[in-house]
């Protein structure tokens, strides 16, 4: 069990509504997933069964497993995962939700003054952000983002920092062409191995290839015997098509999901003659609101929603109002840093066989999938357009 497949569609038109815009983009459909099972747990009758529907569960008690599952397969030297929730004073939390929050999501939970407390409420938030995210992420929320009728905020805050199974040496790495959509082109530092062997193929109209990050042991701290040593392995799965402006049509016929990984994608251990790809740096403010909506998502965001009377009583309506996202990514010759922090706030009214030769040279647009592989989770998705923007 793991990242459902609503989420990483969410990502997936997020970042297509982007690459028009010529912007590189990142999101983390398992930050999404976090934020989206917590709602699920508050939520009751037609609200509840929309959201187990797009998220593809049965029933509360598969979804409270799936995200225990999450919990613990982020629960890495790599990763830092961190949920949380405020709640608006005139309001309590009801005690069986409370204590799914912290026993499930390992949520940090909070019942705080809106109005008269708000700057403090902004200054928590953003302390959450940094930690979760090894102070990658300084801000996720602002002053304005508060409202006085808002009833709850929830948050997730994923970080993950992966050194290369095979790392890249900096006095290989030589400044290089990259070609924009649009034609035109830029200079941009080249990380370079040679006569390497990684898992390659081709998929979709692309060149796949996949780039491991050295595995380190965690402990399984809910086993009732002995602390368990278990390994996680994370990957990024470089999608580069095959014509240099490709990338728009390669994004609209993917279907990123488990099947692809399992089935589709066939990759074979070969030696590749020589691989180019460029170092980047950016971050993405996600709304993904407006996708969810698209995606038959709807009614948590109605204004007029009696549905969430999971978490608290209230004879005012409770919907969620916004859903935030920001991502940042950072790789270069040693790894990859990357973190992402979601954030919720509800309101109330009132394959083919390899060739002789093997050249990856992703000198142009192309996509990426970081991903834990032994569960399958995808922590985030994200295509560099320009390597040298920071946006």
């Amino acid at each position: 069990m793991t990242t459902t497949k609503f989420s990483v569609q969410v990502a997936k038109h997020v970042i297509q509504g982007n690459i028009a815009k010529g912007k590189n983009m990142i999101c983390s459909p398992a930050s999404i997933d976090a934020v989206l099972n917590m709602v699920a747990v508050g939520a009751v009758n037609k609200t509840q069964g929309q959201l187990l529907t797009v998220l593809g569960h049965r029933d509360i008690p598969e979804l409270k497993a799936v995200s225990s599952n999450l919990v613990n397969i982020l629960k890495a030297p790599q990763t830092s995962f961190v949920n949380a929730m405020w709640l608006n004073q005139r309001y309590s939390f009801k005690p069986e939700f409370e204590k799914v929050m912290r026993e499930v999501h390992n949520a940090h939970v909070r019942i705080v003054d809106f109005v008269n407390q708000r700057d403090q409420v902004v200054k928590e938030a953003n302390a959450l952000a940094r930690q979760a995210t090894k102070g990658l992420i300084k801000q996720i929320l602002r002053r304005d983002n508060i409202k006085d009728d808002t009833a709850l905020l929830l948050a997730n805050g994923l970080y993950f920092k992966g050194t290369w199974l095979k790392p890249f040496k900096s006095r290989d790495t030589k400044s290089g062409s990259f070609n924009l959509l649009n034609g035109d082109n830029v200079r941009a530092p080249f990380m370079r191995h040679e006569r390497k062997h990684f898992d390659y193929g081709t998929f979709n109209e692309c060149q796949v290839i996949k780039m491991r990050y050295k595995s380190e042991i965690s402990l399984d701290d809910n086993d009732d015997d002995d602390d368990v040593a278990l390994t996680k392995s994370f990957s990024m799965y470089v999608f580069l098509p095959f014509e240099k402006d490709g990338l728009p049509n390669v994004m609209e016929n993917i279907k990123i999901d488990q099947n692809m990984f399992q089935d589709e994608l066939k990759l074979d251990h070969v030696n590749v003659d020589l691989l180019l790809i460029p170092k980047f740096k950016f971050d993405s403010d996600v709304d993904v609101k407006n996708t969810m909506k698209q995606l038959g998502l709807t009614l948590p965001f109605d204004e007029n929603c009696m549905d969430f009377s999971g978490i608290t009583d209230s004879i005012y309506p409770i919907y969620v109002s916004d859903i935030f996202q920001k991502c940042l990514i950072k790789t270069d010759e040693l790894g990859t840093e990357a973190a992402a922090f979601t954030m919720t706030r509800h309101g109330f009214l009132g394959g083919s066989p390899p060739r002789s030769e093997i050249r990856f040279v992703a000198d142009h647009p192309f996509m990426f999938v970081i991903r834990e592989d032994v569960s399958g989770a995808i922590l985030f998705v994200g295509t560099v357009l320009d390597p040298k923007s920071q946006r």
